[in-house]
């Protein structure tokens, strides 16, 4: 004798099996895969919970400006390239929105390959008032060399280096700043590289190569300004801040799309392709009734 059950019965049996089914689709199906990246957080070593402006790893290209890219190397050290140059982080503090780097063709030899200047940086960085340049200069005379506190001459292969520690060499007084002018002259090249106050301090006071390079890996810091008050609109609206490339333009990405900044707004795009190609709820709906018709028929016959 088989055991008789309620129509009821197997409406609740239809419809536990339908959330273990579509329980996850009707929940998230929505949800922008743009809004799921974005919310992912970067870490390296010891540097972690990395959001906006930066991307780079589980965060696509579209969750930071396209400046601003991370590189974890397999050494766990975090790596940053902006307009040609290479620097290792060194730390990001979210709240002063402040980026600490050391120029990493510096890391252990004064002579780089490439010589390019830290000064070209992109719109959204600046310097602090902590951060002061050194002047270097490549292919400079042999001989002929001023000798002056706060400067150092020294070699590289086939060409002589010299740098100072100096901004401004009217402090030398009219001759000495005419000699030394006039030899800096006389050099090939010349770039500028930031070091902290402090850093500066001992250079001057002891300007040997050693001394310069161990300043130059204490690194400088970089303050960043990326639509930062559009971003605290678009986190307060619990939207996951972003950049259009195709804009050129801050983007909030918010479940159901991106806004401008805001998810309070109407959307500005399509859906992504992950929550276009989820089932519907009308889908999980029919799902549910064929399923219920079917244990129903199955009863009245047995």
């Amino acid at each position: 004798m088989q055991p008789r059950f309620f129509p009821a019965m197997y409406w609740f049996i239809t419809f536990i099996t339908m959330i273990f089914i579509c329980g996850s689709t009707l929940v998230f199906a929505n949800d922008d895969e743009r809004y799921v990246n974005c919310g992912n957080l970067f870490e390296c070593g010891d540097i972690k919970d990395v959001g906006y402006p930066f991307s780079g790893s589980d965060r696509p290209d579209y969750c930071g400006h396209p400046e601003l890219k991370l590189d974890c190397t397999s050494d766990q050290d975090l790596e940053i390239t902006i307009r040609k140059l290479t620097y290792k982080v060194l730390e990001i503090n979210n709240q002063s929105r402040t980026l600490s780097v050391a120029r990493k063709d510096y890391a252990e030899n004064i002579c780089p390959t490439l010589l390019l200047n830290t000064t070209w940086i992109p719109n959204l960085l600046s310097y602090t008032s902590d951060d002061h340049n050194i002047t270097i200069y490549y292919g400079c005379p042999a001989q002929g060399a001023p000798t002056l506190a706060n400067s150092s001459q020294f070699p590289c292969t086939a060409m002589t280096g010299y740098f100072t520690a100096v901004s401004d060499l009217s402090v030398f007084g009219s001759f000495t700043s005419n000699l030394i002018i006039s030899y800096l002259a006389s050099c090939n090249d010349r770039i500028e590289v930031p070091v902290r106050d402090s850093a500066l301090q001992k250079i001057s006071s002891t300007p040997t190569v050693t001394q310069l390079l161990a300043g130059l890996k204490e690194g400088f810091d970089f303050v960043w300004s990326a639509d930062d008050s559009l971003c605290e609109e678009c986190k307060s609206s619990d939207g996951k801040c972003g950049y259009n490339q195709t804009t050129a333009a801050f983007s909030c990405y918010c479940k159901d799309g991106p806004r401008e900044s805001s998810c309070q707004q109407s959307p500005t795009a399509t859906p992504s392709p992950t929550a276009a190609k989820s089932p519907s709820m009308s889908s999980c709906l029919l799902l549910f009734f064929s399923a219920g018709v079917t244990l129903e028929v199955n009863r009245k016959t047995a």
